[in-house]
């Protein structure tokens, strides 16, 4: 098994019964970090099972199959069809990871999706302006070679 299909069985089996400290888990110790739809700064390793706790309680149920995924050099782009119960309502959406391995872990993880279904759940008085401006991305698209 390659370092590739080893982070992917343990993100594949993270989707399938999430914990944050499976999350945890998939990056790499030292340098690995995430950044979501609407963080501001990426958050290092040690946030990220804070993180994970945080919005699996906003996500009850939260579940994500892996539909396809592609590797070059290291980087490996995941589409995934993910589902849960924001707000008590069952909801699906997809999200497009491109994750920069350090082995099988992640060092660099960003996740690109549309959040405006989600926050319209979480928080259903706030106008589409608002929720839209909320799950704007993050500036920057920081994939392959080494952090500076």
């Amino acid at each position: 098994m390659t370092d590739v299909q080893r982070f992917l069985a343990r993100f594949a089996d993270f989707g399938g019964s999430p914990d944050p400290v499976k999350y945890e888990d998939l990056f790499d110790p030292v340098d690995g970090t995430v950044l979501h739809p609407g963080m501001t700064a990426p958050l290092h390793r040690d946030q990220v099972r804070a993180y994970m706790t945080t919005y699996l309680a906003g996500v009850p149920e939260f579940r994500f199959e892996i539909v396809e995924w592609a590797e070059r050099g290291g980087t490996v782009f995941v589409e995934a069809h993910n589902s849960g119960r924001p707000g008590g309502g069952r909801l699906e959406w997809g999200t497009v990871y491109c994750v920069t391995l350090r082995g099988e872990r992640v060092l660099r993880g960003r996740a690109y999706g549309d959040r405006v279904p989600l926050l319209a759940r979480l928080m259903p008085d706030l106008t589409l302006a608002q929720a839209a401006a909320l799950g704007a991305p993050a500036p920057g698209l920081d994939v392959g070679g080494e952090s500076p």
